[in-house]
């Protein structure tokens, strides 16, 4: 039986439990989960060795199939070889069904390849090479695979590709059938496999096939949202060529390729060995033409989410998806520490290897203290549950934790940690590590020791602050980074987080140029010591976007998502400077990521809208955009781009109805004033209102001395707006010009606004030039 195991047992545990399972296998971690079960790094009490211990679904737990997984497990053991993972015995305890296998140290190829995006042509020869000698072992001993897949590839640590799970599929067919009758994986198997026939080797070499399609081009061979349409599109449809995706592909590989993936299997290599000459003969002449990365990449998550932020499939193929909840806490006090843990724990652990991390936003509904973590874990496609509690305790704090395994309820890990509240971050270090280490996989920290008391509760405090900056909550933030940042001038993270809030201070009264001078300057020290310190990134990337150094901005925050991709900030500006330079889809899908990192935050979704309104898609904005945010300066940037989708379509009831709206709405004068102006000329009264420049120059300002180029540049393309409204084409063409000169990087608004139609072919220099500052950051995104 399983003894000890603590399935959902108190989270105040003070060590991890025990789990044992039939009283001989320890377990020690988890390894991953698929299809069949959860498999875990166990240690064999008896034989005192590491082993994998795969802990079967209830599903597959019907009366007979303990003796037809026997059967199956005692033909895969006649296999023996390096590149085969043996699979040693099969038991049942107290109910659950388990296999124990050879353990082999590496990475599942799926996971490779998730990483990779794809292999160079020699890297994926040398890896088929190795599953054709497991192949050719297991097909002599008579045995078949049937499910040849890269989630049953490991690539060890020792460079060989190991394959597993032999014998498991014929074995679970009774109970693994799709609603349309298919044994298997579909994008994987061969046309017979699909028709029910019976199967021979060449059904392996056909996966073998798909695989390394797979491998060299990024993408499936088969693929589609039915199963019963993926299955049968090999049926359909010759093979596809993988040179029309790779067109540098070497000729001998692309045949081999499509040889192993012929409709006949007839028209197939006859065996696993005739294959692996082919490939040698490839190898030995190859010349590589590698394809280029791909634009924004971070690990762990997709290039965009679905509304909502919350994923309905796995984020990356291979890795175990982790959702890490927020510590329940009863008293709204704490939040700023609460909320401090929880992202720091987010952030280390997005970016250890083999994890995909849920971004925050995906589990902050989760709050309370009474949740159903098997269920969350469910709704959340997660494989593992990181739970927690935080509780005060005078001047310290009390940190419990818990992991759990999503698919059987092991818990796997739970510690208690009572320490000084200016301590939080020192915790969510030290449970990241050993979360990491309970999943078998590494954390590289290089360790942080806390400032003193003061000093952390400030930074605290105020990065808990710049989280929803704007304004006066924005001057605060500067206040209290600041004064962290006097405390602990040599804490490089303090000193990053106070440079990004210079940054996004700039702009406001008493935060002119020199506050960017001073933001640059200090993050520029944090890097130069810790090139790792994201936030020193994210505010050099504020600063060259906001000074109109395309290029820069973007190679920041690159660097900031590499480090932390869940990072809000440089996944938001990422997507705004991709969106102006004309990457729609690339701006789109950061920008919901974003959203997902915070769903607090308005700013994604606004900036979404406005990328919608410039291609016209009038009821995407108005999807996008949502209720009316509760902040001011929310309130000013949603109305704004409302405001301007109504002035380029000349939909004045939009317009009226938002003018209504604001003046009914308590906003401070000044930005009362200026949405109520930019309004009033949207209704008509812009003849009157244009008449005389102070208005304008009032409500938009164009010195860039003062404002900065960046929002210099936007305010004149507003102003060119305007005054193309009401035919002042001179106005508008010179309004045009001064953006221009502060250089603007937008170029999808030049093309796509209809208001500029009129003057459009009078500024073809400006197109010319702000395309070719568009291009430089888009060279600089790729590089």
């Amino acid at each position: 039986m399983i003894d000890s195991c603590p399935r959902m047992s108190a989270i105040d545990e003070t060590q991890a439990a025990t789990v044992v399972v039939a009283g001989r296998y320890e377990v020690l971690g988890l390894l991953g989960a698929g299809a069949m079960g959860t498999v875990y790094r166990a240690r064999d009490r008896e034989l005192d060795e590491i082993v994998a211990l795969k802990l079967l679904r209830k599903e597959l737990a019907s009366p007979d199939m303990l003796e037809r997984f026997r059967r199956e497990v005692k033909l895969a053991r006649r296999v023996t070889h390096a590149n085969v993972a043996r699979t040693f015995d099969i038991g049942e305890s107290d109910g659950d069904r388990f296999l124990t296998m050879e353990l082999v140290e590496g990475e599942m190829l799926a996971a490779k390849l998730a990483r990779k995006r794809t292999l160079g042509p020699q890297e994926a020869i040398t890896i088929a090479l190795d599953v054709c000698a497991g192949l050719a072992a297991a097909h002599t001993a008579g045995v078949l695979h049937r499910d040849l897949k890269p989630e049953n590839v490991i690539v060890a640590k020792d460079g060989r590709a190991v394959i597993t799970d032999f014998g498991i599929a014929r074995a679970a067919a009774s109970t693994t059938r799709t609603a349309a009758g298919i044994v298997g994986t579909p994008a994987y198997m061969a046309p017979e496999q699909v028709e029910g026939g019976e199967l021979d080797a060449r059904a392996d070499l056909y996966a073998l096939g798909t695989m390394l399609y797979e491998l060299v081009t990024g993408e499936l061979a088969w693929s589609g949202d039915e199963i019963m349409a993926v299955a049968a599109a090999r049926l359909l449809r010759p093979p596809p060529d993988p040179r029309a995706l790779v067109p540098g592909l070497p000729t001998p590989l692309a045949e081999t390729i499509l040889r192993l993936m012929a409709r006949r299997r007839d028209d197939r290599f006859a065996s696993a060995d005739d294959t692996a000459t082919a490939l040698r003969t490839t190898l030995a002449g190859l010349t590589t033409t590698e394809r280029p990365p791909p634009l924004v990449t971070s690990p762990g998550m997709p290039a965009a989410v679905p509304a909502g932020g919350t994923l309905k499939i796995r984020d990356v193929r291979g890795a175990r998806v982790l959702a890490v909840l927020p510590p329940a806490s009863a008293s709204p006090d704490d939040a700023y520490l609460v909320d401090g843990l929880h992202e720091d724990i987010v952030d280390l652990l997005s970016v250890v290897p083999g994890l995909a991390v849920r971004p925050r936003g995906d589990t902050l509904r989760f709050r309370s203290a009474d949740r159903d973590l098997r269920a969350i874990g469910h709704e959340l496609v997660a494989d593992v549950v990181v739970d927690a509690s935080f509780r005060r305790l005078g001047d310290a704090v009390r940190v419990s934790f818990r992991l759990v395994a999503v698919e059987d309820g092991i818990q796997l890990w739970a510690r208690r940690f009572d320490r000084p509240a200016s301590e939080v971050l020192v915790i969510a270090d030290e449970a990241a590590q050993a979360i990491a280490a309970a999943l078998t996989t590494e954390l590289r920290m290089r360790g942080r020791t806390p400032a003193s008391p003061e000093a952390e509760d400030l930074f605290l405090r105020g990065r808990y602050m710049l989280r929803r900056a704007w304004n006066d909550i924005a001057r605060e933030a500067v206040d209290l980074l600041g004064r962290a940042y006097q405390a602990a001038p040599g804490d490089l993270r303090i000193a990053g987080t106070y440079a990004l809030s210079l940054a996004r201070a700039y702009g406001l009264a008493s935060f002119g140029p020199e506050a960017v001078e001073h933001a640059r300057s200090l993050a520029t020290e944090v890097i130069a010591a810790d090139p790792q310190q994201v936030e020193a990134h994210c505010a050099l990337g504020l600063v060259a976007f906001n000074l109109h150094e395309g290029p820069e901005a973007i190679r920041h925050y690159r660097k900031a998502l590499a480090y932390a991709p869940h990072s809000h900030d440089a996944l938001d500006w990422s997507g705004r400077i991709l969106g102006e330079i004309g990457l729609v889809d690339d701006a789109l899908g950061l920008l919901q990521r974003a959203a997902a990192v915070d769903l607090e935050s308005p700013t994604p979704s606004i900036q979404r809208a406005r990328i919608l309104m410039m291609l016209g898609d009038r009821a995407g904005v108005r999807a996008a955009l949502g209720p009316t945010p509760k902040h001011h300066a929310d309130i000013a940037a949603w109305t704004l781009v409302r405001a301007r989708a109504a002035l380029w379509h000349r939909d004045m009831a939009d317009a009226h109805a938002l003018l209504g709206e604001v003046t009914r709405t308590e906003l401070p004068p000044p930005v009362r004033f200026a949405l109520e102006s930019y309004l009033r000329v949207v209704v008509g009264e812009g003849a009157a209102l244009l008449a005389d420049r102070v208005l304008v120059d009032r409500m938009l300002p164009i010195d860039a001395s003062v404002a900065g180029p960046r929002r210099a540049s936007f305010h004149a393309q507003l102003q060119a707006e305007l005054y193309a409204s009401v035919g002042r084409l001179g106005d508008a063409q010179a309004a045009v010009a001064v953006a221009d000169a502060n250089g603007l990087l937008d170029i999808l608004w030049f093309d796509r606004c209809p208001l500029l139609d009129p003057i459009r072919s009078n500024l073809e220099g400006i197109r010319v030039r702000i395309a070719n500052r568009a291009e430089r950051v888009a060279i600089a995104a790729r590089t």
